[in-house]
């Protein structure tokens, strides 16, 4: 599993810090742009609900996994291949469906087989590690082969993991009770709102997410403007990812030892703080200075965001409620934010967008640390 994150993670590696200069060099505009995300989105905020739904149902989820990748492979070699905004549109709707689940299935598996001993964070710190070797090869690639070679270099470690998927002995799923039946999909849907902790989960992610999504869409253009070469940007992508490698494992002991919500509160701080440096000192330096930050803020979100909403999900709902919160809810966001940002990328420059994100960063780290306060007692004799 381990093996299959360092290759998973890398494929995302190769292509998510280039996608936009991929977009930009073939004429779209931040509109364009924002309706992609807007696109895949709104096929997504459906399709791994119900994915991660039926991988929680069936005894071998990982077959159901394996699928997914392979389409997304092949689809997304395919969109390297367009110059049409209509076509490129066409293929992110089909790619969403069968693409979106593969966050949160590898998520649930992983947290599946880990342990007091060998926890989540020993297995998503590979993950990191092959994010950080293939931002910066693919920044060597851009330079000497051009965009496309990002998409084949995604499809070919997309293709290896199918083949280490095969090779993982998990442990089988346990059976329900005699007589117990499986929650109901509308209960698992109520309880984002209906329980304390979820509820301010939800709360948390949406001001995080609503205020974060356009900066992450148009940061490397934003360095493009600034002066950055391809393989700065890919060494910016690069290094906060190595120092996730040991800091992960921390979060694992943290997460163990003050709960997987004080980890993630202090998580959104972090980053709060990393924003709020290039609203104040705008540049190549202040940015470069908050992806070290990221790398540390991004260590804890990964374990314990994950962690917490398993552990509060219903009973053997793991894969659903990570679908839930981490495809279906952040593609709903995306849904209008993506355009908005777009418009305003295109009127004003991504620099507005990083003043957004530190205000909507510090409502969220407000949020979730308030959820998480016992309510206060009832000063009527109860105890």
């Amino acid at each position: 599993m381990r093996f299959y994150y360092l290759l998973w993670t890398g494929a995302g590696g190769f292509l998510f810090p280039f996608i936009s200069l991929f977009y930009s060099q073939q004429g779209l505009s931040g509109v364009q742009m924002g309706w992609l995300t807007t696109i895949g989105s709104l096929v997504a905020l459906v399709s791994a609900p119900l994915i991660g739904r039926l991988s929680d149902r069936v005894s071998n989820p990982r077959r159901i996994l394996q699928l997914c990748m392979a389409g997304s492979a092949v689809l997304i070699v395919a969109l390297g291949r367009q110059t049409i905004f209509g076509w490129m549109a066409l293929i992110v709707a089909l790619e969403a469906i069968i693409g979106a689940p593969v966050f949160p299935l590898s998520d649930a598996q992983a947290y599946g087989i880990s342990n007091e001993k060998e926890g989540f964070g020993s297995i998503r710190l590979w993950g990191s590690l092959g994010w950080a070797i293939t931002a910066f090869v693919g920044g060597w690639m851009v330079t000497r082969a051009g965009l496309v070679s990002i998409f084949i270099g995604y499809a070919v470690l997309y293709l290896v993991c199918i083949i280490v998927l095969g090779l993982i002995v998990l442990p089988p799923k346990k059976p329900l009770p005699s007589g117990e039946v499986r929650v109901p999909f509308r209960v698992v849907l109520k309880s984002l709102v209906s329980r304390r902790v979820l509820l301010g989960l939800t709360i948390a992610l949406t001001l995080f997410w609503l205020s974060n999504n356009g900066r992450y869409q148009f940061e490397t253009l934003y360095m493009k403007e600034l002066g950055a070469s391809e393989q700065l940007i890919g060494w910016a992508y690069t290094y906060p990812a190595l120092l996730e490698l040991p800091i992960m494992l921390w979060a694992d002991r943290l997460v163990r030892k003050y709960g997987a919500g004080a980890v993630l509160s202090i998580s959104l701080l972090i980053e709060a703080v990393a924003l709020l440096a290039i609203v104040i000192f705008p540049g190549i330096p202040a940015i470069l200075l908050m992806r070290f930050l990221s790398g540390l803020y991004y260590s804890f979100y990964a374990i314990a965001s994950v962690a917490y909403a398993v552990e509060n999900a219903p009973e053997g709902q793991g894969a659903t409620i990570l679908s839930l919160y981490y495809v279906t809810l952040n593609a709903v966001i995306a849904l209008a934010t993506a355009p908005l940002s777009g418009m305003l990328f295109d009127h004003s420059g991504a620099y507005p967008l990083y003043i957004i994100a530190a205000i909507g960063t510090l409502l969220a780290w407000l949020a979730l640390t308030i959820s998480q306060q016992k309510p206060a007692l009832i000063k009527s004799g109860q105890a």
